[in-house]
């Protein structure tokens, strides 16, 4: 028996574990509420959902363990809406978008906001009333959190240099740029503790230039508030191996320098370290101008940008 119950206890431990979460890279940022609207339990169920309405932050909160917050909210057809949890206290939430019915799940998110807290963006294609179901991530968890609807225009197309297929050439010399991350893809990553310390999961966008041996690039990025992350890799298709220098200031101010140790091509990856980014400026110093291509030998093209 008591094997049986040593047994037993190992299992829930190891499944403990491999349900908990590694500890965030980095503490979320606060978030600062416009107070238009409070819960009011309960709200367990679809039948008592409070009511959510677009651009009003819902101040809400997970009162006891097992705790479930109903919201309904009114769209039109064709409507697209971005459902997101913000910190309060609670750090770890799980979003389900419900049906006019009150019970057909049609989207789950657990850690696709901030931090571990949830977002779920949706296009309606029927007008209707539909329900958000809030929980927290842990059947003992607790704690307060700030539920938002934010109606959303259909997203612009990405930039030109969303991928190293299109990247932006930098020119020699002493350089600066002026960025907006809106409407970028999260293609690229350094991998956590990988060559800035943190992975970047956010939206990115990228520029190129070559070194040779000896020659020399610095930069800086600074945002309008996002935290952003900058590296330079060799391969596009395996950014964290082919990462050659990089950094990820918190929150933004990164800045790094970088001496070629032989000739190379480089990409150059304008990262956000999650969500969408926004308006960034890049400065430095780039000592080469190498772009290559199947044309132009590594002389000629160098020589093309001076």
């Amino acid at each position: 028996m008591r094997k049986l119950l040593l047994i037993v206890a190992i299992a829930a431990l190891a499944t403990g574990a491999a349900l908990a979460k590694a500890p965030l890279e980095k503490p979320v940022q606060t978030y600062v509420s416009n107070s238009r609207a409070a819960e009011v339990e309960p709200n367990d169920d679809y039948l008592s959902a409070n009511t959510l309405t677009a651009g009003d932050d819902m101040n809400a909160a997970i009162d006891v363990a097992g705790d479930l917050d109903f919201f309904a909210v009114t769209v039109g057809a064709g409507d697209t809406y971005d459902f997101e949890t913000l910190p309060g206290d609670a750090g770890d939430t799980k979003m389900w978008l419900i049906d006019v019915d009150g019970v057909t799940e049609l989207v789950f998110n657990d850690d696709g906001g901030t931090g571990y807290y949830s977002l779920i963006n949706y296009n309606f294609a029927a007008a209707g009333t539909y329900f958000i179901k809030i929980s927290h991530y842990s059947a003992s968890g607790t704690g307060t959190y700030i539920l938002t609807a934010t109606a959303a225009a259909p997203p612009p197309p990405p930039p030109a240099n969303d991928t190293c297929a299109g990247a932006i050439a930098i020119g020699y010399g002493a350089f600066s740029i002026d960025g907006d991350l809106t409407g970028a893809v999260n293609d690229y990553s350094p991998g956590s503790g990988g060559c800035t310390g943190y992975s970047a999961n956010g939206a990115d966008v990228v520029y190129a230039f070559g070194l040779e041996a000896g020659e020399a690039f610095d930069v800086t990025m600074t945002t309008d508030g996002f935290d952003d992350s900058i590296y330079l890799v060799t391969d596009c298709g395996d950014p964290v191996l082919s990462c050659v220098a990089g950094a990820d200031a918190y929150p933004d101010g990164s800045t790094f320098s970088f001496t070629a140790p032989a000739d190379m091509q480089l990409y150059l990856i304008v990262d956000a370290y999650s969500g969408a980014g926004g308006v960034y400026n890049i400065t430095g110093f780039n000592g080469g101008n190498v772009i290559g291509n199947e044309e132009g030998s590594f002389s000629s093209m160098k020589a093309s940008f001076r």
